[in-house]
């Protein structure tokens, strides 16, 4: 356990210890890093604008504000977006650690005939009571050590994907809601991003803080009714106010622990990630020597957070990032939810950038209007071999060296969004223009009259004013002849092929019926499979990138105690190196296993190859189950039911090992003849002409 004085505790500071204050040239670095990130953010401008455009699209069904919501709105992008999230991540990915491939063996050749070799002359050896040859014995000791060197490897495998599997389930909100999310981001602003961290919270024990948010709740409490309260006698108030502070002060002295520790992933909005304007690939930050993380805090945050006061110096913000122009905290009234001035309101809030500098192999943290840094720059807290704790995931990626950020699905389907809403708001108009006229002659009709005749009600009784008694109804009103409607200036079907060509997705993927052949459907879902497969492959790649940087940081992270915690006493755990870790083991995904699971075809796949497989000599059935079971269920495991098996499984070696030593005494003898012993004997035939036992019934 920690001590809270050991946790917090400075070291004093000597008299002639420099000043504190930072120096000019301090100053104007940090200045020059803020600068450099405002320019990159400008840089960017378009691109985020975008963003916004097409989550706005997404929003209302339509983009820009040429259209209202008046007017007729079928929100396609929508579905779109929801229906290609489902086809993409269903399901949390399945983590495969890797042993990198290497040539273990010194001596054996990898080779069956130089093992065979090898085996045959120190039989052969011990037959003649001979020293086996020197070249033998090191050839199985090298095969013995390398076995043994990949069990433990593939042990600490194991754990390394039970880690990972543990963590995943550990993150709140849960990572499959969170990687959802950033699925949809992708498919509506181009990008989203990954953050990998490690966390280790030191704090009181959970009943302690329970105890310390009780008494501090009470404590705000008093505070408030003081604060309320009109000049009267509070005296009892004082004295229970004293009280629960001295109770506090108690409870802050306790010891602290470890309460959470572990890998943990943040998904951050796709603007917050600043990215350096030299970068030429997004996927790996290909070119880029910078990149900023974007963070709005309080300053009540960022003093919590880096225990730096910057109520001074710092320019404020509102929540949707519009800046203040005031550089103190001296704007006491300034709204943070909103950029106008509201008495009584909180300061603004501070911009925060983490700018990981792969150069300078540094972390700086400084904030807006601020003249230091936040925290001492040193390196990232956590080791990745690209440096960057930052994962990209975008689709639609083209060729164009003025464009870093792709188009999103939604940019390319606003067009047939627009086209779609104007389809169906021009037949509206003119279902609304088909509705019954009159023609009159001028004067005829008072204006209360034209009221009753406009909007009249369902079995409605009409009083005209200008229709005399006796008089027609014809003689007073002529009907205008109505304008036939022609569907195919509002037909939509080529609206759907022109979707169907952009982003690959089909008419019944909207609650369309196709009409065309089996044939063509046919076509049509291997086209829409191509298309959405390029996705699959993008986000494969992206989950072994963060898989793989996962691994590494918990690899280099985490000790053994920690680990066997968390997996189980049998773990494996390596204490080598960095450089042996990151280059011994790495983590990735089985391919397609965030996406839908098409059971029926994959089943159908393994009824086809299991009869040819079982044909091969010497195939493991045990090797097939597991790989039947992956595919199927993967969350069953074959371990168990061996274990369930094996009282029988000890039994029946019992049996045949006492089979196997009556054999070596003769085969004649009774337990050597299976399981009925003595029973099965030959049986001498019968006198007579009775057939012989077993071909009938013997008179």
């Amino acid at each position: 356990m920690i001590e809270i004085d050991q946790a917090i505790s400075v070291s004093p500071i000597e008299e002639d210890e420099v000043d504190k204050e930072p120096t000019l040239r301090r100053e104007a670095l940090v200045s020059h890093l803020i600068e450099r990130v405002r320019a990159a953010k400008q840089y960017h401008a378009k691109a985020f604008k975008q963003m916004k455009v097409d989550m706005d699209a997404v929003s209302k069904g339509y983009s820009g504000n040429n259209w209202d919501d008046e007017r007729y709105v079928a929100n396609i992008l929508q579905r779109h977006v929801h229906q290609r999230t489902s086809a993409l991540y269903a399901k949390n990915p399945k983590p495969v650690a890797t042993r990198r491939k290497r040539m273990d063996y010194k001596v054996w050749d990898e080779t069956e005939d130089s093992m065979k070799k090898a085996l045959a002359g120190i039989g052969q050896a011990k037959v003649d009571q001979q020293e086996p040859n020197p070249q033998h014995i090191a050839l199985l000791e090298d095969h013995a050590r390398v076995k043994r060197e990949r069990g433990q490897m593939d042990k600490v495998a194991k754990g390394l994907e039970m880690l990972f599997e543990y963590f995943m389930d550990e993150q709140h909100p849960t990572f499959k809601s969170q990687m959802k999310a950033l699925v949809r981001r992708v498919i509506t602003t181009s990008v989203g991003f990954v953050k990998v961290g490690y966390q280790r919270e030191v704090d009181r024990l959970p009943d302690i803080s329970s105890k310390m948010s009780d008494v501090q709740s009470q404590v705000d409490h008093l505070r408030r009714i003081a604060s309320e309260a009109e000049k009267g006698d509070i005296e009892q108030d004082d004295l229970e106010m004293e009280e629960l502070m001295l109770s506090l002060e108690s409870l802050k002295n306790e010891p602290l622990t470890i309460v959470q520790e572990g890998l943990v992933f943040d998904f951050p909005e796709c603007d917050s990630i600043i990215v350096d304007p030299m970068c030429r690939l997004l996927r790996g930050f290909v070119g880029a020597s910078w990149v900023a993380h974007e963070m709005y805090l309080s300053t009540e945050e960022i003093k919590e957070i880096y225990d730096v006061d910057v109520k001074e110096s710092y320019l404020s913000y509102d929540m949707k990032g519009n800046e203040s122009g005031v550089k103190s905290g001296q704007s006491q009234s300034y709204n943070y939810f909103n950029s106008s001035d509201t008495e009584g309101a909180r300061d603004g809030l501070a911009l925060v950038w983490e700018i990981y500098d792969k150069n300078a192999g540094l972390l700086y943290v400084v904030c807006d209007g601020h003249n230091d840094f936040l925290v001492e720059p040193e390196a990232p807290p956590i080791k990745v071999e690209t440096f960057w704790p930052f994962f990209a995931l975008t689709f639609n990626e083209i060729e164009h060296k003025d464009l870093l950020y792709p188009p999103s699905d939604i940019k390319l389907l606003s067009p047939m969004q627009h086209e779609y809403n104007r389809a169906r708001q021009g037949l509206r108009e003119h279902r609304k223009a088909n509705r019954p006229k009159y023609a009159v002659p001028a004067g005829m009709l008072e204006e209360e009259d034209k009221e009753k005749l406009r909007d009249p009600p369902a079995n409605a009784v009409l009083e005209l004013q200008a229709l005399a008694s006796g008089q027609k109804v014809d003689d007073v009103l002529q009907p205008i002849k109505q304008i036939g409607i022609d569907p195919n200036l509002y037909e939509v079907r080529t609206i759907f092929d022109d979707i169907q060509l952009v982003v690959g997705q089909q008419e019944a993927n909207f609650g369309q019926v196709s009409k065309g052949t089996a044939t063509e459907t046919s076509i049509a879902e291997s086209s829409r499979m191509s298309a959405i497969g390029a996705n699959i492959d993008d986000l494969d790649s992206f989950m072994s990138e963060i898989t793989r940087a996962a691994g590494q940081v918990l690899l280099l992270e985490m000790s053994k105690e920690e680990v066997m915690a968390i997996v189980g006493p049998g773990a494996v755990w390596p204490e080598f190196k960095k450089e042996d870790i990151l280059n011994e083991i790495y983590l990735q995904i089985e391919a397609g296993s965030t996406g839908k699971p098409n059971k029926a075809a994959e089943l159908q796949n393994i009824e086809r190859i299991i009869p040819f497989l079982i044909q091969i000599p010497g195939i493991d059935p045990k090797f097939l189950g597991k790989e039947l079971l992956k595919r199927l269920d993967d969350k069953m495991d074959l371990t168990e039911a061996i274990v369930e098996k094996l009282p029988s499984i000890v039994a029946q070696n019992m049996a045949q090992g006492a089979k196997a030593q009556a054999q070596a005494r003769g085969g004649n003898a009774p337990e050597a003849q299976g399981g009925q012993g003595s029973n099965n004997a030959p049986v001498p035939r019968p006198s007579g002409g009775g057939k012989p036992p077993g071909m009938g019934i013997n008179v």
